[in-house]
């Protein structure tokens, strides 16, 4: 008898405990999601690419063999599924005040044409919202990119070399003033890097102990997005000379964004312009080059390239019974505005030799339930030339290339 009375007594007194413990795990929401995609692609000709020609640049230039036949005017294809990804975001419980949850996506894409197929970090950052004010610390997209106001392509290049595309490590501070948000961020280099005499290198922003400084305005009402920001960085291309000499010498650039944004439930429009430079680091056209080197200890000085670019997309969405038509159309635009002092060379940069480039992506898309297909036509015209010493681009000739893609997605 006494051991039954104390059976119960025991479960009269822990039981609530398990409930508590019930009720805290009930509270941890955890969302999955992502999607399986696999494209399939015909080139007309063969272009500067990543990520074994899922990620197209632009075409390459003209390349005589010795009988005067041009190897780059070969067609290629290929099909891939490396880009299926999956992220993970995970809710629980109020932290310093804020509602809290970290996130993390990954794909199977790599770091480099080296590494395809295995695992690659995407985004991965904690996020406190107290409401009226937001901070982000860990990687995810570039304050550059504009998550609200990007191109919606079919293409893996998300609209590159015309639209930034950048994750990176950061510290990004959001604040809400009714329909204003105020963006400031500082932001390290690692996977989207700057051009150097080391490659593609986030070693050079490390050695500047500056980090990239950014601030943004945007407005965000029901219909209407746009925004204006500015974005400045510094990097230290050699920590010593040919000459075995310490070089203090740094680089630094600035950038200007401007975009706008309009929707409603069938319609819309996007579009985005950029003055800047060396955006090596965002995929996009320029970088820097040596302006000058002293003959005594080696030491180099810098200049950057400078670059317009501006993009417009339009969209169409048609909902039927049991399926979704969407359409699209992209168009994309680039100058080269020549360095800011006259170069000596050699430059670090990509398209160094384009002195402009446009592209028209119209696409089409069939969704049903979690599956889509979608076929898109890439236009890709480039102005190739000799370099001057200003950094501007003479003698130029046109270079063109299609690529047709056809994707196919299940999301979830």
């Amino acid at each position: 008898m006494n051991k039954a009375l104390l059976l119960l007594f025991t479960i009269i007194l822990i039981n609530p405990l398990f409930g508590q413990e019930a009720e805290k795990k009930e509270k941890l929401k955890i969302d999955i999601h992502g999607f399986v995609k696999t494209d399939y692609w015909f080139d007309t000709r063969q272009v500067v690419y990543a990520r074994e020609g899922l990620f197209t640049f632009f075409p390459k230039d003209i390349l005589l063999d010795k009988n005067g036949r041009d190897i780059n005017a070969e067609p290629s294809f290929n099909f891939s599924a490396i880009t299926s990804r999956v992220n993970i975001k995970v809710r629980q419980f109020k932290a310093f005040g804020a509602d809290a949850y970290g996130f993390i996506e990954a794909d199977f894409s790599g770091v480099s044409n080296i590494t395809i197929n295995t695992f690659r970090l995407r985004h991965a950052y904690i996020n406190l919202d107290w409401g009226k004010s937001e901070l982000l610390l860990g990687q995810y997209w570039h304050p550059l990119f504009v998550t609200k106001v990007f191109p919606t392509v079919i293409s893996l290049n998300t609209g590159a070399p015309f639209q930034p595309f950048n994750r990176s490590p950061q510290i990004r501070f959001t604040h809400h003033i009714k329909n204003w948000n105020i963006i400031a961020a500082v932001i390290s280099q690692r996977d989207y890097a700057s051009i150097g005499p080391y490659g593609r290198n986030p070693m050079y922003m490390e050695n500047s102990m500056v980090p990239n400084a950014h601030l943004q305005l945007q407005y965000e009402g029901k219909r209407n997005i746009f925004g204006i920001a500015a974005d400045y960085k510094v990097i230290r291309p050699m920590l010593v000379s040919d000459s075995n000499i310490v070089s203090e010498k740094r680089l630094g650039s600035y950038a200007f964004l401007a975009y706008y944004r309009w929707s409603n439930k069938v319609w819309e429009f996007k579009a985005k312009s950029i003055y800047g430079q060396n955006l090596s680091d965002q995929l996009m056209m320029g970088g820097y080059a040596v302006a000058s080197t002293d003959v005594q200890t080696g030491i180099q000085d810098y200049t950057p390239t400078n670059h317009f670019f501006i993009w417009g997309d339009v969209l169409y969405r048609k909902k039927l019974k049991r399926i979704t038509i969407i359409s699209g159309f992209f168009a994309g635009f680039t100058q080269n505005l020549g360095t800011s002092q006259n170069a000596e060379g050699p430059y670090y940069a990509v398209g160094a030799n384009i002195d402009q480039m446009y592209r028209v992506a119209p696409s089409f898309s069939v969704k049903s339930g979690n599956t889509m297909f979608s076929l898109e036509w890439e236009y890709s015209h480039v102005m190739y030339g000799d370099i001057k010493l200003n950094g501007m681009v003479e003698n130029t000739h046109a270079v063109a290339s299609n690529r047709v893609l056809l994707t196919g997605f299940y999301f979830f």
